[in-house]
Protein backbone atom coordinates (compact mmCIF):
# COMPACT_ATOMS: atom_id res chain seq x y z
CA UNK A 1 0.00 0.00 0.00
CA UNK A 2 1.16 3.52 -0.79
CA UNK A 3 0.38 6.76 1.04
CA UNK A 4 0.24 10.30 -0.30
CA UNK A 5 1.91 13.15 1.55
CA UNK A 6 0.85 16.55 0.27
CA UNK A 7 2.06 20.00 1.23
CA UNK A 8 3.83 23.16 0.13
CA UNK A 9 7.26 21.86 1.23
CA UNK A 10 8.59 25.41 1.17
CA UNK A 11 11.21 24.15 1.86
CA UNK A 12 11.08 20.44 2.67
CA UNK A 13 12.89 19.77 5.96
CA UNK A 14 13.92 16.92 8.23
CA UNK A 15 10.60 17.06 10.07
CA UNK A 16 8.71 16.20 6.88
CA UNK A 17 11.11 13.37 6.11
CA UNK A 18 11.01 11.93 9.62
CA UNK A 19 7.20 11.92 9.69
CA UNK A 20 7.12 10.09 6.35
CA UNK A 21 9.70 7.53 7.47
CA UNK A 22 8.04 6.84 10.83
CA UNK A 23 4.60 6.49 9.26
CA UNK A 24 5.96 4.24 6.52
CA UNK A 25 7.44 1.91 9.13
CA UNK A 26 4.47 2.06 11.50
CA UNK A 27 1.89 1.25 8.82
CA UNK A 28 4.14 -1.06 6.74
CA UNK A 29 3.68 1.09 3.65
CA UNK A 30 5.29 0.11 0.38
CA UNK A 31 5.85 3.72 -0.64
CA UNK A 32 5.25 7.30 0.49
CA UNK A 33 4.63 9.69 -2.38
CA UNK A 34 5.31 13.38 -1.73
CA UNK A 35 2.96 15.67 -3.67
CA UNK A 36 4.02 19.34 -3.66
CA UNK A 37 1.17 21.79 -4.18
CA UNK A 38 1.36 24.24 -7.05
CA UNK A 39 -0.49 26.75 -4.90
CA UNK A 40 -2.24 25.95 -1.62
CA UNK A 41 -5.63 27.71 -1.27
CA UNK A 42 -5.14 27.99 2.50
CA UNK A 43 -1.64 29.46 2.48
CA UNK A 44 -0.19 32.70 1.11
CA UNK A 45 1.82 32.47 -2.10
CA UNK A 46 4.79 30.15 -2.01
CA UNK A 47 8.14 31.76 -1.34
CA UNK A 48 10.00 29.43 -3.71
CA UNK A 49 8.82 28.50 -7.18
CA UNK A 50 7.07 25.20 -7.80
CA UNK A 51 10.13 24.06 -9.76
CA UNK A 52 12.50 24.85 -6.89
CA UNK A 53 10.29 23.16 -4.30
CA UNK A 54 10.04 20.10 -6.52
CA UNK A 55 13.81 20.00 -7.01
CA UNK A 56 14.44 20.25 -3.26
CA UNK A 57 12.06 17.35 -2.67
CA UNK A 58 13.83 15.24 -5.27
CA UNK A 59 17.19 15.97 -3.63
CA UNK A 60 15.78 15.03 -0.22
CA UNK A 61 14.41 11.63 -1.19
CA UNK A 62 16.83 10.41 -3.85
CA UNK A 63 18.53 7.97 -1.48
CA UNK A 64 15.35 6.48 -0.02
CA UNK A 65 13.85 3.70 -2.13
CA UNK A 66 10.56 3.96 -0.22
CA UNK A 67 9.98 7.62 -1.09
CA UNK A 68 8.84 9.11 -4.38
CA UNK A 69 7.63 12.48 -5.70
CA UNK A 70 4.66 13.16 -7.96
CA UNK A 71 4.36 16.59 -9.57
CA UNK A 72 0.71 16.07 -10.55
CA UNK A 73 -0.48 19.23 -8.75
CA UNK A 74 2.32 21.33 -10.20
CA UNK A 75 1.48 20.14 -13.72
CA UNK A 76 -2.20 20.85 -13.08
CA UNK A 77 -1.32 24.43 -12.06
CA UNK A 78 -3.80 26.76 -10.43
CA UNK A 79 -4.96 26.09 -6.88
CA UNK A 80 -4.14 22.61 -5.58
CA UNK A 81 -7.15 20.77 -4.19
CA UNK A 82 -6.58 17.49 -2.38
CA UNK A 83 -9.94 16.09 -3.51
CA UNK A 84 -8.79 16.22 -7.15
CA UNK A 85 -5.58 14.36 -6.33
CA UNK A 86 -7.40 11.76 -4.21
CA UNK A 87 -9.93 10.99 -6.95
CA UNK A 88 -7.12 10.72 -9.51
CA UNK A 89 -5.19 8.26 -7.33
CA UNK A 90 -8.28 6.26 -6.42
CA UNK A 91 -8.76 5.48 -10.10
CA UNK A 92 -5.04 4.97 -10.71
CA UNK A 93 -4.26 2.51 -7.89
CA UNK A 94 -7.62 0.74 -7.62
CA UNK A 95 -8.07 1.05 -3.86
CA UNK A 96 -8.86 3.71 -1.28
CA UNK A 97 -6.03 6.29 -1.19
CA UNK A 98 -4.26 7.04 2.09
CA UNK A 99 -3.35 10.66 2.83
CA UNK A 100 -0.79 11.74 5.45
CA UNK A 101 -1.41 15.02 7.25
CA UNK A 102 -0.24 16.76 10.41
CA UNK A 103 -2.63 17.50 13.27
CA UNK A 104 -2.74 21.25 12.64
CA UNK A 105 -3.61 20.77 8.96
CA UNK A 106 -6.23 18.12 9.76
CA UNK A 107 -7.97 20.51 12.16
CA UNK A 108 -8.61 22.84 9.19
CA UNK A 109 -10.16 20.12 7.03
CA UNK A 110 -13.61 21.75 7.11
CA UNK A 111 -12.06 24.63 5.13
CA UNK A 112 -10.79 22.34 2.35
CA UNK A 113 -12.67 21.84 -0.90
CA UNK A 114 -15.45 19.23 -0.51
CA UNK A 115 -14.14 17.86 2.82
CA UNK A 116 -16.91 15.30 3.35
CA UNK A 117 -16.47 13.94 -0.16
CA UNK A 118 -12.74 13.82 0.46
CA UNK A 119 -13.16 11.75 3.63
CA UNK A 120 -15.63 9.44 1.89
CA UNK A 121 -13.02 8.63 -0.77
CA UNK A 122 -9.87 8.34 1.33
CA UNK A 123 -8.35 7.25 4.61
CA UNK A 124 -6.22 9.69 6.57
CA UNK A 125 -3.18 9.19 8.77
CA UNK A 126 -2.86 12.08 11.21
CA UNK A 127 0.63 12.63 12.61
CA UNK A 128 0.08 13.49 16.27
CA UNK A 129 1.53 16.73 17.62
CA UNK A 130 1.51 16.14 21.39
CA UNK A 131 -0.51 14.44 24.13
CA UNK A 132 -3.43 16.85 23.86
CA UNK A 133 -3.74 16.76 20.07
CA UNK A 134 -5.51 13.37 20.08
CA UNK A 135 -8.39 14.82 22.09
CA UNK A 136 -8.53 17.82 19.77
CA UNK A 137 -8.93 15.43 16.83
CA UNK A 138 -11.64 13.47 18.70
CA UNK A 139 -13.70 16.61 19.34
CA UNK A 140 -13.09 17.96 15.84
CA UNK A 141 -14.39 14.80 14.18
CA UNK A 142 -17.46 14.80 16.45
CA UNK A 143 -18.23 18.39 15.52
CA UNK A 144 -17.58 18.30 11.77
CA UNK A 145 -17.44 14.73 10.46
CA UNK A 146 -19.43 12.35 12.71
CA UNK A 147 -19.44 9.64 10.01
CA UNK A 148 -15.66 9.25 10.30
CA UNK A 149 -14.14 6.38 12.31
CA UNK A 150 -11.16 7.47 14.43
CA UNK A 151 -8.65 4.67 15.01
CA UNK A 152 -5.31 4.13 16.69
CA UNK A 153 -4.43 0.77 15.13
CA UNK A 154 -2.34 0.34 11.98
CA UNK A 155 -4.53 -1.97 9.88
CA UNK A 156 -5.58 0.26 7.00
CA UNK A 157 -8.37 -1.28 4.89
CA UNK A 158 -7.93 -1.18 1.13
CA UNK A 159 -11.56 -0.69 0.18
CA UNK A 160 -13.13 1.03 3.19
CA UNK A 161 -12.80 4.84 3.31
CA UNK A 162 -13.68 7.36 6.04
CA UNK A 163 -11.13 6.09 8.55
CA UNK A 164 -8.76 8.46 10.33
CA UNK A 165 -5.72 6.80 11.87
CA UNK A 166 -4.13 8.84 14.64
CA UNK A 167 -0.43 8.05 14.98
CA UNK A 168 1.70 8.96 17.99
CA UNK A 169 4.96 9.34 16.11
CA UNK A 170 8.14 11.24 16.74
CA UNK A 171 7.71 14.93 15.87
CA UNK A 172 10.72 17.14 15.29
CA UNK A 173 10.16 20.77 16.24
CA UNK A 174 11.03 22.18 12.81
CA UNK A 175 8.93 24.30 10.47
CA UNK A 176 9.38 25.73 7.00
CA UNK A 177 8.50 29.16 8.37
CA UNK A 178 11.32 28.94 10.91
CA UNK A 179 13.77 27.94 8.18
CA UNK A 180 12.76 30.81 5.91
CA UNK A 181 13.07 33.26 8.81
CA UNK A 182 16.51 31.96 9.76
CA UNK A 183 17.71 32.42 6.19
CA UNK A 184 16.42 36.01 6.13
CA UNK A 185 18.22 36.67 9.41
CA UNK A 186 21.47 35.16 8.15
CA UNK A 187 21.32 32.25 10.60
CA UNK A 188 22.37 28.67 9.96
CA UNK A 189 19.85 26.08 8.74
CA UNK A 190 22.35 23.24 9.02
CA UNK A 191 20.71 20.03 10.34
CA UNK A 192 17.23 21.47 9.73
CA UNK A 193 17.33 20.46 6.06
CA UNK A 194 19.48 17.92 4.25
CA UNK A 195 22.89 19.22 3.09
CA UNK A 196 21.84 18.96 -0.56
CA UNK A 197 18.83 21.19 0.12
CA UNK A 198 20.90 23.69 2.11
CA UNK A 199 23.34 23.95 -0.79
CA UNK A 200 20.49 24.31 -3.31
CA UNK A 201 18.85 27.11 -1.29
CA UNK A 202 22.02 29.15 -1.06
CA UNK A 203 23.12 28.52 -4.64
CA UNK A 204 19.73 29.72 -5.87
CA UNK A 205 19.53 32.51 -3.26
CA UNK A 206 16.07 31.41 -2.14
CA UNK A 207 14.14 32.99 0.72
CA UNK A 208 16.30 36.10 0.74
CA UNK A 209 19.52 34.16 1.33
Amino acid sequence: MIALYGGSFDPVHIGHLRIAEDIRETFSLRKVIFIPAYHSPLKPGSRASAEDRLNMLKLSIENNQYFDVDDIEIKRKGKSYTIDTILYYKEKIGYTPVFIVGTDAFLTLHLWKEPSRLLKNANFIVAGRDKTSFYEVVEYIKDYFPFVVLRKDTDIPKHEPSNVFYSDIRRLDVSSTEIRNRIKEGKSIKYLVLPEVEEYIFNKKLYGG
